[in-house]
């Protein structure tokens, strides 16, 4: 890599927007600008650049980026910032548009594995306009390692593959980051071994198909079973989980993993299926059906004794009328996940879905997400009543108060909600594991007390 001479007291901030994928491109650049001299600040007030990483999932989710985007370039026409960069995937997606409405951004960059963001900064500082978005998927993802955590030193995510090969009708990751491509085995086990070296107890696997890793490495090559077994006997790591796991082909293997390196493994999976109406799973072009759907679920719980899944699903799409959502909020209240997300239904640019007919209106779509999250708050508070008493091993994120906070199996960080200790002299330091017993549900969270000194 070459090596930049930046100013040194050139301060850059960043402003990250999305998911926990997006979050790693966002560790990756500050750890990037870092080893290249510049100074980070957390306060865009103290900044001379703003590096702002975006998200474009969603029509909301661009809406949230260019209103960001639109702040800091307000603070650059005041004379508060001397460059401001967009990188990410509303560049990737949209460059044309977003180039047009924003013509005075200095640069924009697309997915990458940002390399070279130290001589972009450099070149913008000296006046050079930047744009620097490639074709998505070319080229075999490497471990990341040049990252600067932002996450609690107790967890953080970690990335085994890019990429979908999926083609949901109401989905534009894959035009976004590309087809399936992931890393080998090794250089997962190598970056695990590097945050674990960084304190980190728990390793949260994130893509955007984890179930589908090493499909594109051919006939015998290593799939999501071999990783997980991989990385469970990484030296010191405490926990290890699942997310993003799509439901078609799932490798039954990783059940036999999960039990066997249970002392690691959080017996967690999020499987997310959308919905479970044949009809909308078809117009959603999942490749399921209802049965299939109520297959893997019944069997995930019969091969993994106490498993706690997630799902997601997603209402209003062309193709649910009435009956396909009185079947999805049936299905849900009679298999009662205990952790769930939803969304409504939003046509988004280049989605096959965006021009299906039969979609109910905007208002009805949020009338259905309504009733789907009321009735998972009874769901939901029913499993958390059934925890108080029972023991759990907790592991802690951090204090609020003289509260230590943090998760046990049950819950993965920020999509979930959290265990509170009564702590009053700070014993449960960040990564420590707890063990406790429930005493109360609060809501969405827990109240435990510790069983003994943490491990």
């Amino acid at each position: 890599m070459t090596t930049v001479s930046p100013t040194r007291d050139v301060r850059v901030a960043l402003v990250h927007l999305g998911c926990a994928r997006n979050l790693i491109d966002s560790e990756t650049i500050l750890g990037r600008l870092g080893a290249e001299g510049y100074a980070l600040v957390g306060d865009v007030d103290e900044a001379d650049v703003a590096v702002l990483n975006t998200c474009s999932f969603l029509g909301e989710a661009r809406d949230e980026s260019e209103g960001a985007l639109a702040e800091l370039l307000e603070r650059k026409r005041a004379g508060r910032l001397r460059a401001v960069v967009v990188a990410g995937c509303l560049p990737q997606k949209f460059l044309p548009e977003v180039s047009a409405r924003f013509p005075e951004v200095d640069a924009f960059l697309g997915l990458s594995d940002y390399s070279g963001i130290a001589r972009v900064v450099e070149d913008v500082l000296k006046g050079r306009k930047v744009v620097e978005v490639a074709p998505e998927g070319v080229a075999r993802p490497r471990g990341e390692f040049h990252r600067l955590l932002q996450t609690p030193r107790s967890h953080a995510y970690l990335r085994p593959s890019h990429g979908c090969d999926h083609r949901c009708a109401f989905c534009i990751i894959p035009s976004i980051r590309g087809r399936q491509r992931s890393k080998p085995v090794a250089e997962v086990v190598a970056e695990t071994e590097a945050l674990v070296a960084q304190g980190v107890a728990e390793v949260v696997l994130v893509a955007e198909d984890t179930t589908g890793y090493g499909t594109d490495l051919g006939p015998g090559g290593p799939r999501l079973p071999d990783l997980v077994a991989a990385l469970a006997q990484v030296p010191e790591l405490r926990r290890l989980r699942v997310m993003y796991a799509y439901p078609n082909a799932f490798p039954w293997q990783l059940c036999e993993v999960m039990r066997e390196h249970g002392d690691v493994v959080a017996p967690y999976l999020d499987v997310p299926i959308q919905h479970v109406a044949t009809p909308v799973l078809k117009a959603m072009r999942r490749g399921g059906t209802r049965e299939s759907v109520v297959r893997l679920l019944e069997r995930l719980r019969e091969e993994v004794p106490g498993i706690t899944l997630r799902t997601t699903v997603l209402v209003g799409h062309p193709g649910e009328g009435e009956a396909e959502f009185e079947e999805l909020l049936a299905f849900l209240g009679e298999f009662r996940f205990p952790r769930l997300g939803a969304f409504a239904f939003s046509p988004e640019p280049g989605a096959p879905a965006a021009a299906m007919a039969g979609r109910c209106s905007d208002e009805e779509a949020r009338e259905r997400l309504h009733r789907v999250m009321v009735q998972q708050a009874d769901v939901h508070a029913s499993f958390q009543q059934g925890l108080v008493g029972t023991t759990d091993r907790v592991l802690v994120d951090g204090h609020d108060g003289a509260r230590a906070v943090g998760r046990g199996v049950h819950d993965a960080p920020e999509v979930d909600g959290v265990v509170r200790i009564e702590d009053p002299e700070r014993r449960f330091v960040p990564g420590a594991l707890v063990d406790v017993r429930y005493v109360a549900a609060d809501g969405y969270d827990l109240v435990a007390e510790p069983l003994d000194a943490p491990a």
